[in-house]
């Protein structure tokens, strides 16, 4: 009998812990398991998706606590299905019933209840609940518009998208705006009123810097060109729990809403770190390689994990100008016969090394 089953998931604190937490489950021991077999893999996917629900249980309980009660009911449910089992061996609860037995219990007041009351993230709802009169920009233009806010930020809104802040934006405690679609943010410094984005769900917390948001129905991307951002889920950031995921230059961080994850990985397209252009507009000759990847890590602030003892002995002659970062990359990584693959927020290269 295959011990990776709905409830050894739903009882393994470790399991529960990285779900709740929105993390990715890539590179970890619960990938391993779900490639090792498609019955596990199944099991995994509902009871990560039965996590993902419990969590959106209204509910005054601490994370502890409803983990708790998580384990309590399960085993209230296996006792029962023991004791029908010895009396009744045809009447043997089936994997659905006991998850239906603890949303049953957990919830309390049912499904309908929690639809009624979630609290609508979106930009109407958060724009309708705003505590001060908000100005509306909209771009209704076929290109881009560049606004100014009341502080010196700029935002570049891609058409179709639409930006409210409050009137007293210099004001406030916090410089909060609301977003609708994309835009590219550029925020003037400003260590006591921290700037605020709220997008469908996610939450972009600055002091000062660049990123782009993106946004649809289905996700939310964020982008950081210059300094440092971090976004929460609104949900965290209200209830003050400030569960930080911290973004640096050429990170994103994908929302996604439907789940009520948070996915981060590196941009697809790494530009150069302002300040950090001169490293490369000189032509490498006969350069060791590790000499030019310290470089690109420098210039896009991406690591790039390789071993300097295998490498040591390449010397490659290559000019450096504006092509991308991931063709710059292949470049380098065919001349010296290596490859390399991105994993999270890093690359790593492999190969034979150079005799």
């Amino acid at each position: 009998m295959n011990k990776y089953d709905l409830d050894y998931f739903l009882k393994n604190d470790e399991f529960v812990s990285l779900v709740r937490s929105g993390a990715s489950l890539e590179g970890t021991v619960w990938e391993n398991l779900m490639n090792s077999d498609p019955n596990v893999k199944s099991e995994l996917e509902q009871a990560r998706l039965l996590i993902l629900d419990w969590n959106q249980l209204p509910s005054a309980l601490s994370d502890n606590r409803r983990t708790e009660n998580i384990h309590k009911i399960m085993t209230s449910v296996y006792e029962r299905e023991e004791a029908a089992t010895e009396t009744t061996p045809a009447f043997r609860l089936g994997i659905w019933t006991k998850v239906a037995a603890v949303f049953l219990l957990a919830a309390g007041l049912g499904w309908f209840w929690v639809k009624q009351n979630q609290a609508d993230y979106s930009y109407s709802g958060l724009t309708a609940n705003a505590k001060s009169t908000l100005t509306e920009i909209k771009n209704d233009q076929e290109k881009d518009r560049q606004i100014t806010l009341p502080d010196g930020s700029t935002v570049t809104l891609s058409k179709g998208s639409r930006l409210s802040y409050s009137d007293q934006f210099t004001t406030d405690s916090t410089r909060n705006v609301y977003l609708e679609g994309n835009g590219f943010f550029h925020v003037v410094k400003d260590k006591t009123h921290p700037f605020l984005v709220y997008t469908n769900g996610l939450v972009t917390r600055v002091v000062g810097t660049s990123f782009q948001i993106s946004s649809d129905r289905e996700k939310v991307s964020v982008v950081v060109k210059t300094g440092k951002v971090a976004v929460y889920r609104v949900r965290e950031y209200t209830a003050s729990r400030r569960d930080d995921l911290l973004l640096t230059p050429n990170q994103e961080a994908v929302y996604q809403t439907e789940q009520n994850q948070i996915l981060t990985k590196l941009a697809e397209n790494p530009v150069v770190i302002e300040g950090e252009e001169e490293l490369l507009k000189f032509d490498y000759v006969e350069s060791p390689v590790p000499k030019i990847f310290e470089s690109l890590e420098k210039a896009y602030g991406i690591k790039i994990d390789y071993d300097p003892e295998i490498f040591k002995n390449c010397s490659i002659t290559i000019p450096l100008r504006e092509e991308p970062f991931f063709t710059k990359l292949n470049i380098i990584c065919k001349t010296v016969q290596a490859k390399y693959e991105v994993v999270g927020n890093e690359v790593i290269v492999s190969g034979k090394g150079c005799d």
